[in-house]
């Protein structure tokens, strides 16, 4: 299986995790929130979906990924850039600016596997080759393996069943999931970054809510 095909079906399998877990995120918080603070994510979840799909069966347009020469325009960079830093505001939404996590793997995962995911990043900003941003895509599902125990709105209904959520880093795996469509296709790139830096955004307003005003709880 080539590179392009082998990440076509990973973004087509991505999109699935991401609805799955975006869609039990909406309703658990719609049901443990005020319809005020959950209205707004539940539309973004909405619109993140809606531009995941988009990306994903969308028609490669011919300014897209080359294999040889990096197209290193400002949307493009910030939608590279936009993929570590979408697990580092998942990761700060949980475990704040401490380096231990909840458990040994969200530690592992902060201080291991998104500075490696940056490095990979790294690479094909300079390389351009697309079989760098395949790898990137594989890396990207490696957070998702249950493990966080943190026992809130959002993962309650994942550790009641499985023991563990696999939602720590849900939020950015779907920005990795959006960019590398994007960059992959040559489509939808600044609707792409736009819902990309909006969900960073709101988890870095989520951390620091949460972990200094002890808002929403």
């Amino acid at each position: 299986m080539g590179s392009d095909r082998l990440q076509q079906w990973l973004l087509r399998l991505g999109l699935v995790i991401a609805a799955v877990l975006l869609i039990r995120f909406a309703i658990d918080f719609s049901e443990g929130m005020k319809w005020q603070l959950s209205a707004p994510f539940c539309v973004l979840v909405i619109v993140t979906l809606a531009v995941g799909v988009a990306n994903v069966f969308s028609a490669a347009r011919s300014e897209s990924v080359t294999r040889h020469q990096p197209r290193r325009d400002a949307k493009r960079s910030l939608l590279l850039a936009a993929i570590p830093l979408g697990f580092l505001a998942s990761s700060l939404d949980c475990m704040g600016l401490s380096l231990q996590g909840c458990s040994p793997f969200c530690t592992f995962v902060k201080l291991a596997w998104i500075p490696l995911i940056a490095a990979f990043c790294a690479v094909y900003f300079f390389r351009g080759k697309q079989v760098w941003l395949t790898a990137i895509t594989v890396l990207s599902f490696v957070p998702l393996v249950p493990h966080c125990v943190c026992y809130n709105v959002g993962n309650a209904w994942w550790i009641d069943r499985i023991g563990a959520s696999p939602l720590c880093y849900g939020w950015g795996f779907v920005v990795g999931v959006i960019a590398v469509g994007a960059l992959c296709k040559g489509a939808h790139l600044w609707l792409s970054l736009v819902v990309c830096l909006t969900i960073i955004a709101g988890a870095s307003g989520f951390f620091v809510s949460h972990h200094y005003f002890r808002f929403p709880w």
